[in-house]
């Protein structure tokens, strides 16, 4: 669905009302993958663009698993330092990793959200290749946090009191001195956006619980806008069914296009 649509639907005397709805649904359609408003406005479109690339080319079913796997490593900061280790950037590469995927930790420091992207395609196709492909966003998680956790049941202890990876992770939630996969998939869902389904982490397709709050908001926003102004324009009700009718059928149209 494009803005010049709803342009041409529009009447010409309610300016103010198709100026808003276009810019909500810019809007809506710029929060395509949760947290990309993280990403500087200069960078997004690069930024979401090759994260898409990046997932088709690897088969990774859904872009917004790397982005909520990025946002629980660094917040999406392609500078992120963990103070007790050498992990640096959106994915924390270790100086070991990055030297493998032919660059070094201080290199990573200095690159910004989309220089650093091929390089988070370079680790991820050596981890697919030696553990195979990610499932779900958990499973993606593993590859990045703690490969040798990739495909192994909840109940599997990945560090324990006392070690370095302990103390470096607090995420023991029950206090039993051992951090399990369960726990550590726990901490994945905590990342996740406020109001995220955590169901789609395991799910195809990036058409997170955030933009489906929007569609909502922006179509209450028109409806009520648009029907207080016809309410005083009684000879321009049928336009508005007209205009409901269209506004809806585009909708649906642009969101298959958009997911087939």
């Amino acid at each position: 669905m494009s803005n010049a649509f709803l342009s041409k639907q529009l009447p010409r005397q309610s300016n103010c009302t198709k100026k808003t709805v276009n810019t909500l649904v810019k809007y809506l359609y710029s929060m395509s993958l949760v947290y990309i408003e993280k990403i500087p406005s200069s960078l997004r479109t690069a930024f979401e663009n090759t994260i898409r690339a990046i997932c088709d080319d690897l088969g990774i079913a859904n872009p917004d698993w790397l982005m909520i796997v990025m946002w629980a490593e660094s917040r999406l900061n392609p500078q992120a330092k963990n103070p007790s280790s050498t992990a640096t950037g959106l994915i924390q590469f270790l100086e070991a990793i990055a030297r493998s995927i032919g660059t070094t930790t201080a290199a990573l420091a200095k690159m910004n959200h989309v220089q650093q992207l091929p390089y988070v395609k370079a680790y991820l196709q050596q981890a697919i290749k030696s553990r195979g492909v990610p499932k779900d966003a958990y499973q993606l998680y593993f590859l990045v946090h703690f490969p040798s956790a990739f495909g192994k049941s909840d109940t599997t202890v990945l560090y324990r009191a006392g070690s370095s990876a302990y103390s470096a992770n607090p995420l023991d939630y029950n206090k039993d001195s051992v951090v399990t996969v369960a726990e550590v998939k726990i901490f994945l869902q905590k990342a996740c956006p406020v109001g995220y389904d955590i169901n789609n982490l395991e799910k195809k397709g990036s058409l997170s619980s955030q933009t489906g709050k929007l569609l909502l908001w922006v179509l209450g926003i028109s409806f009520f806008a648009l029907t207080g102004y016809f309410m005083y324009k009684p000879d321009s009700w049928e336009s508005f069914k007209e205009w409901i009718k269209d506004f809806i059928k585009h909708s649906i149209r642009g969101v298959r296009h958009e997911f087939s």
